[in-house]
């Protein structure tokens, strides 16, 4: 899509009128990082095209997808502002002024992350934002989804362009009069995205885009108990120094092992606040086999863990 293509060819002037209904972009609710090429180096995007798109969105976000492919969705955010540097001239003697094409009119996004949304363990996640290129989804109090069209013929949405070397995040204490928060900040590439924006509506969706949540981050470790079982403890970084906040009620279902690669079946017990055997049969997993205990859990992004077996 041209925003402004001023040819002598193919000349171009504002028609400015519109239909009874229009589309307005809505107060942020939060934003919507995701990665802006998968792993074979192409854009990643959300397609238009298809038949389950809100099903489509709701799996994106979930840890079973690709971490570079997935969306990484905010808690609800407040105080944002959208401030934008000034578009730079050139003046001449005469007083003539002349605009400076890609200098000025960089917009800055920032927001809070207030209370329990802005204690240290987000803050620490945040320190990834800034590992690799991102794009930026926004989804605003409505339940819409906003990102750019390059080109309408193409049914493919893509998020704002964030410039990765300015994405910043610090905690915010509270004091007197004010709370506890991380607050965030980041600038968008460029203005032309702006111009581009369109919206995927919550009844395009078929639910209200607010909807969708941050998973958890948590952490499994794994070591031998004996030569048949398996201790596993699953924990986020939540919590206190002493204890951190276990995973609890996770079944057997929730867990795959793997000796060398080939599945080993297990049977789970809780037996502890995040703690559980994992029994398998006693040639399933021999000396030195490399063991890789995975945990798929509902709302949660867990590590996996791992060990070599000696028993």
């Amino acid at each position: 899509m041209s925003v402004n293509s001023c040819t002598c060819t193919d000349p171009r002037f504002p028609v400015l009128g519109r239909p009874n209904c229009v589309i307005r972009k809505k107060k942020l609710a939060f934003p919507v990082l995701i990665p802006r090429y998968k792993a074979d180096g192409t854009r990643n995007v959300i397609d238009l095209s298809s038949p389950t798109l809100g099903a489509d969105i709701q799996a994106l976000v979930q840890a079973s997808t690709a971490v570079l492919e997935r969306l990484y969705p905010f808690p609800r955010v407040e105080e944002v502002t959208f401030d934008r540097t000034d578009t730079a001239y050139q003046t001449m003697a005469s007083g003539r002024k002349f605009k400076l094409d890609g200098e000025g009119g960089i917009r800055t996004v920032s927001f809070m992350l207030p209370g329990d949304d802005g204690v240290e363990a987000i803050a620490r996640e945040l320190s990834n934002g800034s590992c690799s290129e991102v794009d930026v989804f926004e989804v605003t109090v409505d339940g819409n989804i906003w990102g750019v069209m390059d080109d309408t013929s193409v049914a493919a949405l893509r998020g704002y362009a964030m410039e990765r070397e300015t994405f910043d995040s610090f905690i915010q204490r509270a004091v007197d009069g004010s709370i506890n928060g991380v607050m965030v900040s980041w600038d968008l590439e460029s203005d032309e995205d702006f111009v581009n924006s369109y919206a995927i509506t919550s009844s395009e969706l078929g639910y209200k885009a607010t909807s969708l949540r941050p998973l958890i981050r948590a952490a499994c470790t794994a070591q031998e108990a004996s030569s048949v079982t398996i201790e596993a403890t699953v924990v986020t970084d939540f919590g206190t120094a002493t204890n951190k906040e276990g995973v609890l009620g996770l079944l057997t279902a929730n867990f795959t092992v793997t000796a060398n690669g080939t599945p080993v079946t297990v049977t789970a017990a809780e037996v502890g606040e995040g703690v559980y055997t994992l029994t398998h049969a006693d040639l399933d997993i021999t000396p030195g086999d490399d063991v890789i205990v995975s945990v798929s859990a509902t709302s949660y992004d867990v590590a996996n863990g791992t060990f070599v077996a000696t028993l």
